[in-house]
Parts: C-alpha cells; sequence; structure tokens
C-alpha cells in the first residue's frame, strides 16, 4: 500500500490504522483510523482489508476478532459488499447469529450507496429475527446521527442510478455516444446516436476510445445490477407503506417521487391520496408531465401543506376503483405494486364487537408451511417455552401502534414435520407484553382490543396475511375452540 505521496506504506503505519479498531470497546467509525487513512491511496488500501477480512474468515471468523468487520467494510470498496452480505446469509446457519448481526452493523458503515440499501432489505425481508433486529438498529443508529426518523433515512438512500430529469443516461464511448432511457415500467431502453433502439449496449469496439468505453460498459453493467436492487427493495418499502398507511407531508413527496427519477416512475403507477386526520379526502394520480389527475381526468392541484399516503383500496368504492382502473388502462400503465387490484378484507357485522378473529379458526395445515409463510411476512415465532415448543406466532407494526398475535395448536423450535391447526388470531396495541408471551387464548382474549377499534386497512392487510399463510389448509376441525381452550364470547 502506497501513501498519497507515492512513497509506500510500512507495516507499522497499516498496523496503527487496524489498531484502531482493535481496541474500540463499540465498534464504529473511528476519527484516529480515518485520519491515518486518509494519507493512504483509498484503492490499495480497500485491497489490503479485503485480504485481510478473507484470512480471517480462512481461520475461522473468531467473534473477539470481530473489529476485522469493521476495518474491512469501512475502508472497502464496492468488493466487500458481497462478501459481507454472503456471511449474514450463512453464519445463522451454524448458529452464530450475532455475529451476522455485527457484520450488518459493520456493512452499514460501507461508504458504498448500495450498503445502506442492502440493510434496509434486510430489516425488512431477513428471517433471521437477530439478524433482522441488527439491521435495524444500524438504521435506527445512520438515522440518529442525522437527525432523521429511519423511514425518511430509507427515502434518502434511493439511488438515482445516474438518470437525469428526463430519465435518460449517456454513456461516451468516445468514438460512439449511446442513451439509456428509464421507462415507466422500470426497464431500461438503449438507443444509438441516431436514435435506433438497440437490444441492449454493445460492446466496446476498435474504433472505440478503449478507456472511456471500457469504464462506460463496466459502468452499464455495475448500474443494472443496482437497478435489478434498488427495484426490488423499493417494491417491498411500498407494499409496506401501503399496508401500514405511511404518510409523506407534500415537500418530502415531491423530493422522492418527483425528484428520484426511479421513484418518479413508480409515482405514475399508483394512486396517492391526500389524507386529513388519517382520512382520505381526495385521490389523485401523478402524471408523467408532473401535473396531477382525479379519477375523472380533472386536473387537480396539490395542497401545499398536504399529507400524502397509497391509497388502500379498503377506502375506494366500486365506482372509484373502477374509474382508476380504466385511467391507468388508458394510459397503458401497469402498477408497479398490487394496489386497486388488492384483495379487500372487511370486518363482518358479527366481529365488530368480537376481541377473537376466528376466521381462520380449524385451518389444519402442515407445519413448515404456516411457519415459511408467516416469517416471510414479517411474523416472529412467540416465547418458547420448555422443551422448545411454542403455540403463537406475532407480528407488531410500530409505525401505526399495533400489533396482532396468531394461536395455534403448537409446535417446536427445529422441527416442523406434522400438521397443525390454526385457532384465533387477536389484536394488540404495540408493545403489550401479551402480543409477545407465552399465555393460553382465554387469558390473551382479555388484553386484546376489540375489532371494531382496529382500523379497517390494517384488518384489511391482517386477513389478507393469514390467508395467504394458511391458503394450503384442505381441512377445517370443527372442535377447534374446545382443543384451544376458548370459552363462548
Amino acid at each position: 500500500v502506497h501513501k498519497t505521496d507515492g512513497t509506500l506504506a510500512d507495516e507499522e503505519y497499516l498496523q496503527a490504522v487496524l489498531l484502531c479498531y482493535a481496541e474500540q470497546s463499540w465498534h464504529s467509525v473511528d476519527k484516529n483510523a480515518r485520519l491515518l487513512a486518509a494519507e493512504l491511496n483509498a484503492a490499495e488500501f480497500a485491497v489490503y482489508v479485503g485480504e485481510l477480512f478473507d484470512k480471517w474468515i480462512a481461520a475461522g471468523a473468531e467473534a473477539k476478532k470481530d473489529w476485522v468487520l469493521f476495518a474491512a467494510s469501512i475502508h472497502g470498496n464496492e468488493d466487500m459488499l458481497p462478501k459481507l452480505y454472503h456471511q449474514i446469509q450463512e453464519w445463522p446457519k451454524v448458529s452464530r447469529g450475532a455475529i451476522a448481526a455485527e457484520a450488518v452493523r459493520a456493512l452499514a458503515l460501507n461508504p458504498s450507496p448500495r450498503a445502506l440499501l442492502l440493510v434496509d432489505d434486510i430489516a425488512r425481508k431477513f428471517k433471521h429475527k437477530q439478524v433482522k433486529n441488527g439491521a435495524v438498529r444500524a438504521l435506527d443508529e445512520a438515522a440518529k446521527i442525522l437527525g432523521i426518523s429511519r423511514e425518511e433515512l430509507a427515502d434518502r438512500i434511493v439511488p438515482d442510478l445516474g438518470f437525469d430529469a428526463k430519465m435518460q443516461r449517456t454513456f461516451d464511448y468516445g468514438a460512439r455516444v449511446f442513451k439509456v432511457m428509464l421507462t415507466p415500467s422500470l426497464d431500461i431502453e438503449v438507443f444509438d446516436e441516431d436514435g435506433k433502439k438497440l437490444k441492449n449496449l454493445p460492446a466496446p469496439a476498435k474504433k472505440d476510445d478503449e478507456e472511456k468505453a471500457a469504464e462506460a460498459y463496466a459502468a452499464f453493467k455495475e448500474m443494472k445490477k443496482q437497478m435489478k436492487a434498488a427495484v426490488t427493495s423499493q417494491k417491498a418499502r411500498l407494499e409496506s407503506a401501503l399496508s401500514a398507511k405511511r404518510e409523506w407531508d407534500a415537500d418530502a413527496w415531491k423530493n422522492l417521487f418527483v425528484g428520484n427519477p426511479l421513484m418518479h416512475q413508480f409515482a405514475i403507477g399508483l394512486i396517492w391520496g391526500v389524507y386529513e386526520s388519517g382520512r382520505l379526502t381526495q385521490s389523485f394520480r401523478y402524471m408523467e408531465d408532473g401535473s396531477f389527475n382525479t379519477q375523472n381526468g380533472e386536473e387537480y392541484t396539490m395542497p401545499p401543506k398536504a399529507r400524502i399516503g397509497l391509497v388502500h383500496p379498503v377506502e375506494l368504492s366500486d365506482e372509484e376503483k373502477a374509474a382508476w382502473k380504466e385511467q391507468l388502462t388508458d394510459y397503458e400503465i401497469a402498477q408497479p405494486v398490487e394496489q386497486l387490484d388488492r384483495p379487500v378484507y372487511r370486518m363482518t357485522e358479527e366481529e365488530t364487537d368480537s376481541k377473537r378473529l376466528e376466521r381462520f379458526g380449524g385451518c389444519v395445515l402442515n407445519d413448515l408451511s404456516l411457519n415459511g409463510k408467516l416469517t416471510a411476512l414479517g411474523w416472529y415465532r412467540g416465547s418458547v417455552e420448555d422443551a422448545g415448543g411454542y403455540n403463537t406466532y406475532y407480528r407488531e407494526d410500530a409505525a401505526i401502534g399495533l400489533g396482532v398475535k396468531l394461536h395455534f395448536s403448537g409446535s417446536f423450535v427445529g422441527w416442523h414435520e406434522e400438521e397443525v391447526t390454526v385457532y384465533e388470531a387477536g389484536f394488540y396495541k404495540a408493545g403489550e407484553s401479551a402480543c409477545r408471551s407465552y399465555a393460553i387464548p382465554e387469558k390473551d382474549v382479555k388484553k386484546a382490543l376489540y375489532l371494531k377499534d382496529v382500523p379497517q386497512r390494517y384488518f384489511s392487510e391482517i386477513v389478507l396475511q393469514l390467508t395467504k399463510a394458511t391458503a394450503s389448509c384442505d381441512e377445517r376441525e370443527t372442535d377447534w375452540k374446545n382443543d384451544a381452550g376458548l370459552s363462548p364470547q
């Protein structure tokens, strides 16, 4: 490794940088390490810490030396991202969840713009609870440093992928220049200088400037890779925003969905709403030309202090949904996230005065299937009792202050070979101990909310999730209430 003045950095100097991390009690960015590293050739030092990481992994990745994770991530380059992500996936499989969670914290400190996107993806979709919680903490730490909420941080880290306000990006080969367009369907189209559409960006040719062409071609491949990850991540975020009823103020919404080229293309395919005190007052669509339309095709002016969120179909009449669908069809726009065609589940009159959601009571299905589908949807296994047994799943949605708990006939950690019977579910305030703790249904229900006090959107989304989780059920037990120990309401 050379210094910035061209001289070779001696081993003691490099050891001094690493010592800054080895002596930390709480691993994070170190100002002294940064000062020392600033005198080094950054690309060469990135290779150096990458090799250090490889040697540590080869030696068994001793937990006492987990400072290597932070030194390698903070001073490494893009090459560290797949290495760290691979270990984050592999360590939980061999009961090393704690070090995997530390690797997520380290990943969040990598200088690449893609690093926080990966951490955000882990926080939303990773199945291992310890690792998922580590990602949440890492994002909370980053947001705290910036003085913003975690969702606002997630908004800020959405990449623009190099596209301009016209959804274009240019790749210069020297002798040839190509224009790449980002389409409303979140695909890319490539055009040559004559405007001819190409199947893909061509490989550099002899007549091209060798250095320019190689750099542009590499940038294009990296952009495609980033775009795939970003589109997947943002679809999950918008799905969550729709489910949890996230709202933006008008300026924040415009910064994200008008200012960012990628999110602009998402925005034009969705139906938005202006909310006052949580109630929908006007639905609208954002048009490609920057204007806003109502369902009747009339131009709409957004109030400057508006609170904006994704409209849920439970808030629309059949006529309103039909009008919006017709408008999207006329413009040949496919929705990037299931919205207007999203199944809607409403409470029955009997359910409103009940504390128990019994629609799925008696469903018999494979234990592994129930576990896999619920955890994929963001649910957690409930409290584990003697011999590794548990009989609940739960989820909490802090953004709206609610949680839900599902009782079933029971399973054991690491054993999902039997059939199980689903009992009932109850809704609780987020943070309510009854939502997580082990208890029999009859005791839990006393602390549950009446279903009439659960917002329609949240009720519909939970029923949708449980419908998906129990889709493989082809048998219903009729005496499930006795098995669950439930008395009549």
